[in-house]
C-alpha cells in the first residue's frame, strides 16, 4: 500500500509540475501576443505620424510659397502706390 501510496504521490507531484509549466509557458505566450499586438499598434501610430508629418510639410512649404507671392505681390502694389504719389505730386506742383 505505501508503494501504491508513494507512486500516486509522484504522480501527483508530476502532474503538478506540468500544470505549473504549462501555466507559465501559457502566460509567455499571452505575454509575447500581448506585446505583438502592441507593437503593431504602435507601427500603425509611427505609420499615421509619418503621414500626418508629410502633410504638414506639404502644407508648410505651400504656404511659404503663398506667403512669397504675396509679399512680391505687396511690393508690387508699394511702388505702384509711390510712382501715382510721384505722377500726383508732379500734376500738383505743375498748377
Amino acid at each position: 500500500m505505501a508503494s501504491s501510496s508513494s507512486s500516486r504521490t509522484n504522480v501527483a507531484t508530476l502532474v503538478g509540475w506540468a500544470l505549473t509549466l504549462l501555466a507559465l509557458v501559457w502566460q509567455v505566450a499571452v505575454k509575447d501576443a500581448t506585446y505583438s499586438l502592441e507593437i503593431e499598434s504602435l507601427k500603425g501610430d509611427i505609420r499615421e505620424l509619418e503621414t500626418r508629418v508629410g502633410v504638414a510639410e506639404e502644407f508648410r512649404v505651400e504656404l511659404q510659397s503663398n506667403l512669397a507671392e504675396i509679399k512680391t505681390d505687396l511690393v508690387w502694389i508699394r511702388q505702384q502706390l509711390q510712382d501715382n504719389a510721384i505722377a500726383i505730386r508732379g500734376i500738383s506742383e505743375g498748377r
